[in-house]
């Protein structure tokens, strides 16, 4: 084969990877930022007995939907199916929650109050679960107090989940954060000796040491 023929057959090789390199990158991007799937909504049920067991500060955890929330599910270590937390507080005697959402799935980059019903409505069924942290009213009071102070300044979603920078926050960093401001001690810490992948994830809110379960619709399986 001659040196013209040879450079043009890798010139070839090259474009075709380079081509399916792309692809599979642009599939990625799709499935976990643009898919409709991902925003998917339906109505979510709570009995009434159930919302009357509510209360503000509670920790609501659920599942979402599409592919980025079957991959947090597969890399976590807890028993539950959860891949989102949010935390419930009263505005304007409405229930609210108060997370840190991406933009590929919210209008809003970032910590935000989104209604309850809403949150809800964005769960895969039979996957929301209710923990409330084990302390006094005014160590809640104050988590609450944290959590709107942020959702009030608008803290920027943290895209590159990086535990060192404090500017911004993805959805379980949030939460490490506040209680560890309250608290002045870090309770997620520990979950990262056994969490490879150096994200906090949702372990921490079935640690019994801390939360008590109020609501568990996963147990229905």
């Amino acid at each position: 084969m001659s040196l013209l023929n040879r450079k043009i057959r890798i010139k070839r090789l090259f474009f075709i990877l380079l081509g399916t390199i792309v692809i599979v990158i642009s599939f990625l991007y799709y499935k976990i930022f643009l898919d409709p799937e991902n925003k998917k909504s339906v109505f979510y049920h709570l009995s009434q007995s159930e919302i009357n067991k509510l209360k503000e500060g509670d920790i609501v955890l659920r599942r979402g939907y599409g592919m980025f929330s079957d991959g947090i599910v597969k890399v976590q270590n807890g028993k539950l199916e959860a891949t989102h937390c949010g935390m419930l507080v009263s505005k304007n005697n409405n229930w609210q929650i108060i997370h840190a959402l991406s933009s590929s799935v919210s209008p809003v980059d970032g910590t935000q109050y989104q209604s309850f019903r809403t949150f809800l409505n964005e769960s895969k069924a039979n996957s929301i679960v209710v923990v409330r942290f084990n302390s006094s009213k005014d160590t809640i009071s104050s988590l609450v107090r944290t959590m709107e102070y942020y959702a009030k300044n608008s803290k920027p979603f943290d895209h590159d989940f990086d535990k060192q920078d404090t500017s911004k926050f993805y959805c379980s960093e949030l939460f490490q954060h506040v209680f560890k401001k309250v608290l002045n001690k870090d309770i997620f810490e520990g979950q990262l000796d056994s969490n490879s992948t150096g994200i906090y994830d949702l372990t921490t809110f079935q640690d019994k040491r801390y939360f008590n379960e109020i609501i568990n619709h996963q147990k229905r399986h």
